[in-house]
């Protein structure tokens, strides 16, 4: 029960992400984020969350995660249940008919 709770309030965090980014409150079917140590990450409205891909030190792998963002050490609190780490270059993109899609440089 404690597990379908948890799942439940990821879930709510996550839809807030969907409902809003940082440049005009919303995230267009269509807009998509690649991991690049430059990337900008998708903000909840109240700027406490952040969702995109999070550079994993040493090396130049990337982690698709939401972390809190207002605090100085970015504390990842959700990551994808099998925690694979992913290339620059790899892209999370919204689709209309697949929701959040994942894929690598070679689009895989």
């Amino acid at each position: 029960m404690a597990l379908a709770q948890l799942r439940l309030l990821l879930l709510t965090i996550f839809l807030r992400f969907i409902a809003a980014q940082q440049n005009d409150g919303s995230v267009s079917v269509g807009a998509s984020l690649t991991a690049t140590p430059d990337v900008k990450p998708w903000l909840s409205s109240s700027g406490e969350f952040a969702f995109g891909f999070q550079q994993v030190q040493g090396n130049d792998n990337f982690l698709l995660s939401i972390w809190y963002d207002k605090i100085p050490d970015k504390t990842i609190i959700w990551y994808p249940e099998e925690g694979r780490m992913v290339p620059t270059g790899s892209k999370v993109e919204l689709l209309r008919a697949s929701g959040l899609v994942l894929s690598d440089p070679q689009g895989t």
